[in-house]
């Protein structure tokens, strides 16, 4: 299994939709709402700012030679953003 592939396995077992921010946001008014271009989006630009401990785990487990390089931090955030949008993807609205 590939660095990449083994960071995509431990995010994709570790992140979670956070159904109370998702909450939150549905409470904020309409204008706003369609401003964030709906309320996924909302939160996946957002609320993704949750899971850095996640992204840490997960660069660990992938045993990088340089887990700190931003080339890896940018992998990282792609993969999770891709992971984000699709859990969101499966969320009733």
């Amino acid at each position: 299994m590939s660095k990449l592939e083994k960071m995509k396995e431990c995010l994709l077992s570790s992140i979670e939709i956070d159904m109370q921010q998702i909450e939150e946001i549905k409470q904020q008014p309409q204008s706003q709402i369609n401003f964030m271009g709906g309320v996924k989006e909302w939160y996946r630009s957002t609320g993704c700012s949750n899971y850095y401990n996640e992204i840490v785990q997960a660069i660990k487990s992938a045993e990088y030679k340089y887990p700190d390089s931003d080339s890896v931090w940018e992998k990282a955030e792609k993969i999770k953003d891709e992971i984000v949008r699709e859990k969101l993807s499966l969320v009733q609205l």
